[in-house]
């Protein structure tokens, strides 16, 4: 394997730090990034959405700026924030859209509970800035229901799978992870069809879900509070009972909440995630460094485990990683500085794109 990181910017005022950036790649070499900014003085404090362009397969990339359509929404009694996005590049209408879920604050900042739901906003070809936020519409029974730092599937005929995770009625203390099929025309997306619910009886149950479809078989990865775990489908939209990560000698793998993400490098699926047991104990959750193995029979190939972002104190847990249209793999990671002091590892809000290569 040929691994190639770089940093495509860094630096912070030790107040604010960009966050969740993750990006897509067109078939003429054009990437789209997005991040927004985290205000490290509390949990899960989040500004609008910024963007960033590279034209030249990404060895750069502009300064990122914020997009006026996808700003915090404030209407008195709280402020609504779009977080947690990944773009994704949409081959049948050969636009990108972009898809997260909201979170809403009440006047004095804190968090509201239960308010979440999937966002999406489409890229202007010409003007090439995000149109503003629209609500993906759900029936009920799926309340508080997002995608998350998910991975998206397109299938033949244009339409997406795209997971979510929900609370049942409104209920936030366990969730619930499925599958929408949905249609998207270039501008609006519809809930088409729902596949089977997934979870855990135990702690937040089964949450940031992401797909891949891999030699005609779909998987998805999960997130739960103790561990991660997979599950795979004929269809896309029906998943057997979700087991544990294990290597390819039936060892667990130990990470834990956290989430992972599906790599397609050449004709092999890898799956990228964080673990313990790195010399990262210093590390929040353990969430660096990044690693990548390939995947084989739903295990690890645990001779084949690669580093492809690096430990600088930091975590990296909420990144992306894709394939792009050449048949590379890659992963984008910034440096969330929480909690206090992770800089004194080396750490300054970097943010990394890594290539790789058979």
């Amino acid at each position: 394997m040929k691994i190639d990181t770089g940093m495509i910017r860094s630096g912070w005022d030790g107040k604010k730090c960009l966050v969740h950036a993750r990006f897509t790649a067109t078939p003429d070499g054009k990437m789209v990034a997005t991040a927004q900014h985290l205000d490290v003085s509390g949990n899960d404090l989040f500004d609008g959405i910024f963007s960033a362009v590279s034209y030249d397969r990404g060895r750069s990339f502009s300064e990122f700026a914020p997009e006026e359509g996808l700003a915090a929404v404030t209407d008195g009694a709280a402020t609504l924030v779009g977080c947690d996005a990944t773009p994704f590049y949409h081959k049948a209408t050969g636009k990108i859209l972009l898809v997260g879920h909201t979170v809403k604050y009440a006047k004095d900042g804190s968090q509201i509970a239960g308010g979440r739901s999937t966002f999406y906003s489409v890229l202007d070809r010409v003007g090439e800035r995000f149109s503003r936020m629209a609500l993906l519409q759900m029936p009920a029974g799926y309340e508080n229901c997002g995608c998350g730092c998910g991975q998206i599937v397109e299938l033949s005929d244009g339409e997406l799978l795209i997971p979510v995770y929900y609370s049942p009625e409104g209920r936030a203390a366990v969730y619930h992870s499925a599958v929408l099929r949905c249609s998207f025309d270039g501008e609006s997306l519809r809930v088409l069809e729902i596949g089977n619910s997934l979870t855990v009886p135990k702690g937040r149950g089964l949450y940031e879900p992401s797909l891949v479809c891999h030699k005609g078989k779909y998987y998805m990865t999960l997130r739960a509070d103790d561990c991660a775990m997979v599950s795979e489908s004929s269809d896309g939209l029906r998943y057997s009972e979700p087991t544990l990560w294990r290597w390819d000698d039936g060892e667990a793998l130990d990470s834990y909440n956290t989430q992972q993400h599906w790599m397609r490098v050449g004709d092999e699926l890898w799956l990228v995630y964080t673990r313990r047991g790195a010399n990262n104990d210093h590390v929040f959750r353990h969430r660096a460094p990044l690693f990548a193995a390939r995947v084989e029979n739903m295990r690890l190939v645990r001779s084949e485990e690669t580093v492809v972002v690096p430990e600088r104190g930091a975590r990296l847990g909420n990144f992306c990683a894709t394939a792009l249209p050449d048949g590379r793999g890659a992963v984008m990671a910034a440096e969330w500085m929480q909690p206090a002091g992770c800089e004194k590892y080396g750490s300054d809000n970097a943010i990394f794109l890594t290539v790789i290569d058979k």
